[in-house]
């Protein structure tokens, strides 16, 4: 079969590998869309070691595709031609280590131990197989946003609009949450955020905390009482706002949850600033560098936490999402190859100057 193998920096091939041989509970998936994720560019640009990409292996783990050959003990769940999604963490016996090298970047895939709502889903014979190819990051980044529980009324920040904020996004546009501001420094990006159902900020020109008290309105701090002031305690705060060690009196925005999406600290550190009580956090973004804790998340007693992967619950919900279309999540995918121009893929999703969000190999092409 052709496959897409990672090497090294900036060095990957379409070569023939053998088709994975099942056994008696395996099934092969032909693959028919595989999406090229942050971590497939990063192992392009950086290396793969910290992403969990291995040279000489076949990338890849954003994928739809059909079952193509069955062992003789799977589930009569599934049938020859079935279409599915593989949950990459879990399409191998190891689990999620080799989650990154599942291997979609190949004509087959293989799923060993197959079993329904485990590591392999039934989709609609008749779904829209590009939509089907984001169900891993769709469900990724709605993980990240659901995570903290958000209510419909809640005011929600997403930072980023790369494809993990725009599927955090969607995921809580799909879930109910009536008013979700997307942060970016990218225009274009911002317009696909718009089209999700979502208010938008360009942090590059507008000032964050300004826009989400217009679109949040003013946090009122029910346990300081500024109309009993007496001088002497006036006095020192004016001392304490001249030297900036704090902006005592300033109208902070009425935000119950943050989404970090993009892995820009000084995105974050900036929304740290916006802390009111137990504000919460939820951390998607992979940081190479430390974060310094402010003391706003002290004294605010804000709820900082991460979030990878997802959920079967998650799972349902995404795959529910794309089957009745309901956001247009497509418009996150930005260009499309054959299997054969992976390398050419590969550079483009890689680019910063190509504008891409997501890019699939379509194996149909």
């Amino acid at each position: 079969m052709r496959s897409g193998i990672y090497y090294d920096v900036k060095n990957v091939a379409v070569e023939d590998r053998p088709v994975p041989a099942i056994t008696d509970n395996d099934v092969l998936v032909k693959v028919r869309r595989a999406g090229i994720c942050g971590s497939d560019t990063g192992s392009y640009l950086h290396g793969g070691l910290r992403y969990g990409v291995f040279s000489g292996m076949i990338e890849g783990h954003e994928m739809v595709g059909e079952i193509a050959e069955m062992g003789k003990n799977v589930s009569d769940h599934f049938h020859v031609g079935d279409i599915v999604w593989v949950d990459p963490t879990k399409a191998r016996k190891i689990g999620k280590m080799a989650a990154d090298v599942c291997g979609t970047f190949a004509e087959y895939i293989l799923v060993e131990n197959a079993a329904q709502d485990f590591n392999l889903f039934l989709l609609d014979k008749d779904i829209d197989l590009d939509a089907a190819a984001l169900i891993e990051p769709l469900a990724v980044g709605t993980q990240g946003a659901l995570s903290m529980e958000p209510k419909a009324d809640d005011n929600v920040v997403v930072l980023g609009a790369g494809t993990i904020g725009l599927c955090a996004t969607a995921g809580l546009i799909n879930h109910g949450i009536k008013n979700v501001i997307v942060c970016d420094r990218n225009d274009w990006k911002l317009a696909i955020a718009q089209k999700l159902g979502a208010k938008t900020i360009n942090v590059r020109d507008e000032d964050m905390g300004a826009k989400l008290v217009e679109y949040c309105g003013e946090y009122q701090d029910t346990e300081t009482h500024m109309e009993h002031m007496y001088p002497e305690l006036g006095l020192a705060l004016q001392k304490i706002m001249q030297s900036g060690i704090a902006n005592v009196g300033a109208k902070l925005p009425n935000v119950q949850l943050f989404v970090d999406c993009a892995g820009a600290q000084p995105m974050l550190l900036e929304s740290f600033k916006f802390c009111t009580n137990n504000t919460k956090y939820s951390i998607v973004s992979v940081y190479s560098d430390a974060i310094p804790v402010p003391g706003s998340i002290f004294m605010s007693q804000a709820n900082v936490r991460g979030s990878a992967g997802y959920t079967l619950p998650i799972i349902h919900e995404v795959i529910d999402h794309i089957t009745n279309a309901r956001t247009p999540i497509k418009d996150i995918i930005t260009a499309q190859f054959p299997l054969e121009a992976f390398p050419e893929a590969m550079e483009k999703a890689s680019d910063k100057q190509f504008k891409n969000i997501k890019v699939l190999l379509n194996m149909d092409l």
